[in-house]
């Protein structure tokens, strides 16, 4: 009889889903449990002015498996022809969204209140985190928005966030101070437990403390400090608070490479172009 070109034809042999199912969490469970140092930082990957629809964009991929996606629009009228500017002159919005496909884990449900508080919450924190950087009296009558777009979460995606809204906006040619970089920490259970730079999203879940720190390296200024828990004395946290400032004029350095190449990338194709 003649073949039907148009079915799919499956393997001879297969196998049930469970064989393969079982493997892959020995092999998550490995990977969680090799021992890392504490004070290290996980490779960190940059890009600035990738999105073309927007005015500003940066991409930034952690190690481990966090990546966000940014972009920075404004400044735009904010306020009605004529009408009086606001005190501190213009406005930050900013939105904070998580993919449906971002987690492995089940912490959120897709679409569910909790991960919609969540995603409000984060936008609070990252507004906190950027205001500080961004020249807004300069900008009187006028917003900035910026939305980060969390694509997978392998942990420390707020710290993540942060360092990619800064390279955007700064990517948008927004005055601004400095550039925000943000950093992670998180503690284990145990009294002789250590503070994790960077953890990833094993560690978050199994971590009785938490601390993400915003800095401006440049300045030396903090703009924000967000984070909680319990069972940390007060000299723990002032530790955490100093290793977290460290591993931010760390990563400084990789930020701001990734944007003198977006602006070498933008001059070279202004020039092909005239």
């Amino acid at each position: 009889m003649p073949l039907d070109h148009r079915r799919v034809r499956g393997p001879e042999e297969s196998q049930p889903p469970e064989v393969w199912a079982g493997g892959a969490g020995e092999e998550e469970e490995e990977e969680d449990a090799v021992p890392r140092d504490p004070c290290a930082l996980r490779p960190l990957f940059a890009r600035a002015g990738l999105l073309s629809q927007a005015e500003g964009s940066a991409y930034v991929e952690l190690g481990g498996g966090t990546k966000v996606l940014c972009a920075a629009w404004g400044p735009r009228e904010a306020a009605e022809p004529g009408a009086p500017a606001a005190a501190g002159g213009g406005r930050l919005l900013c939105e904070f969204r998580r993919a449906p496909f971002a987690g492995r884990g089940a912490r959120w449900r897709p679409g569910s209140a909790a991960e919609r508080e969540a995603e409000r919450e984060a936008a609070a924190a990252l507004r906190e985190a950027l205001e500080p950087a961004v020249r807004l009296a300069r900008y009187p009558r006028a917003r900035l928005a910026v939305s980060a777009l969390l694509l997978q979460d392998g942990g420390s995606a707020l710290a993540a966030a942060i360092s990619a809204a800064g390279l955007a906006l700064a990517d948008a040619g927004v005055e601004m101070y400095d550039l925000a970089v943000g950093c992670a920490l998180c503690r284990a259970p145990g009294p002789a437990a250590a503070w994790m730079l960077q953890p990833g999203e094993p560690e978050e879940r199994r971590a009785v403390a938490r601390l993400t720190v915003a800095l401006l390296p440049a300045l030396n200024q903090v703009s924000a400090v967000l984070g909680g828990g319990q069972g940390s004395p007060p000299d723990a946290w002032a530790q955490a608070l100093r290793l977290g400032l460290d591993g931010c004029h760390r990563l400084y350095p990789v930020l701001r490479q990734s944007l003198l190449r977006a602006a070498r990338r933008r001059d070279a194709a202004a020039a092909t172009t005239a």
